[in-house]
């Protein structure tokens, strides 16, 4: 296709011929013929787009907010007999949190070649970087045949972790591992549950799944390990409201790992990781969040199990009344903490009463300094994450 410098030739080209043949001046027209035909076999000289090898590096999958990425091609033609001095790298494509834009690379002259550039992730979430935008230029620059060559590599940038003191370890479970629903792989027997991939096949129950239609394995608990459920409510009005909220969580979860406690993240209406090989599966989910919109309450969704006032918490969030009913039906967990930017007084109505199952109830506000009063509920209030680490490192329960 023709490019900008072709347009302006062609155009100029097809305004000389009119002219000349309009007024009869012949070397107007030849002049405006000439240029026509120099646009037209600079089509023909670029040809079908090249391919091209690529080989994209980044120097790691996973970075803070913050943080540089550098960005390596390595560059070959597929292509025989293709002259270095027609090819033209265009850009490569990055589609950030921001939105996608071009990075202009420069012109190679020998093949292969290599080439790189850097990146800032100025904020959290994911960054798509490619494919490659190159082909083949004419040798006057009037056109090129461009096409997308190579994959999309992913780098996920987490959010920020301020540094918390201490967190909540909960109560002491008893030996049973009925209470503090402590993760897997420990000694104690918990009970059957259907078998999902990657279980160790030696612990499948064959007289239960026999009985069942399904393959069941035994579950067995640490119980000397608390655990912990941070629920993050992605109801916010603006990107950076979220941000703040995503750090918020990271820092609680990154607290809880270097203590040595079980730690699970769920999405409250969205998916869930847990921290049996450490924060990073965590983080990672943190990363890819996106904004959820709030959605009014319907006839149906409150937990009618519960206690409570019914004119209250009947306007809360379905998604969060949804969260609480499965935290009930589940094993219970020593602790939960709500992270929240539009969490109203209804919602910790709903999440206060589960104040029977758990050891302790905890809620971060974001953009609410100030504490609210919820009876078997700790509200801590904060303009930023940032706030709430400080706030947080305050309270002396848990010291």
């Amino acid at each position: 296709m023709p490019t900008q410098r072709g347009l302006l030739v062609a155009g100029s080209g097809v305004a000389l011929l009119a002219v000349g043949l309009l007024l009869g001046y012949g070397e107007l027209a030849l002049l405006g013929a000439v240029a026509l035909l120099a646009v037209a076999a600079g089509i023909v000289q670029a040809g079908w787009p090249a391919r091209f090898r690529v080989r994209r590096l980044v120097t790691d999958a996973r970075v803070r907010e913050g943080d540089m990425i550098t960005v390596t091609l390595d560059v070959s033609a597929e292509t025989r007999g293709l002259r270095p001095r027609r090819v033209l790298v265009a850009a490569d494509w990055v589609d950030g949190p921001d939105g996608p834009v071009r990075r202009p690379l420069p012109e190679l002259r020998t093949l292969p070649a290599r080439v790189g550039y850097e990146l800032r992730a100025d904020r959290r979430g994911v960054f798509d970087i490619g494919p490659l935008e190159a082909g083949r230029i004419d040798a006057l620059g009037l056109a090129t045949s461009v096409r997308r060559h190579g994959e999309t590599t992913r780098v996920l940038v987490h959010p920020p972790v301020h540094p918390m003191c201490a967190v909540p370890n909960g109560a002491v479970a008893d030996p049973d591992g009925r209470r503090d629903a402590a993760g897997s792989d420990g000694l104690t027997f918990h009970g059957l549950r259907e078998y999902v991939p990657g279980d160790d096949l030696r612990r499948v129950h064959w007289r239960s799944s026999a009985r069942q239609g399904r393959l069941m394995t035994r579950e067995h608990v640490d119980t000397s390990r608390p655990r912990i459920v941070v629920l993050v409510d992605r109801r916010v009005t603006g990107r950076g409201k979220l941000d703040e909220v995503a750090a918020a969580a990271a820092s609680v979860l990154v607290a809880a790992c270097r203590a040595g406690l079980g730690i699970e993240l769920q999405l409250i209406g969205g998916r869930r990781a847990d921290g049996r090989t450490g924060p990073t599966a965590m983080l990672d989910l943190l990363a890819e969040m996106t904004p959820a919109t709030a959605a009014p309450v319907r006839p149906g969704d409150r937990d009618e199990s519960s206690a409570g006032p019914p004119a209250t918490a009947g306007s809360a969030h379905p998604e969060l009344i949804t969260a609480c009913r499965l935290l009930r039906l589940r094993p219970a967990a020593d602790v939960v903490i709500l992270i929240s930017a539009a969490a109203e007084a209804a919602d910790l109505v709903v999440l206060g009463e589960l104040r029977s199952c758990y050891s302790a109830l905890i809620a971060g506000l974001i953009g609410t300094p100030r504490d609210v009063a919820v009876p078997g509920l700790l509200v801590l209030g904060a303009t930023d994450a940032g706030d709430l680490a400080r706030r947080w490192d305050r309270v002396r329960e848990w010291r």
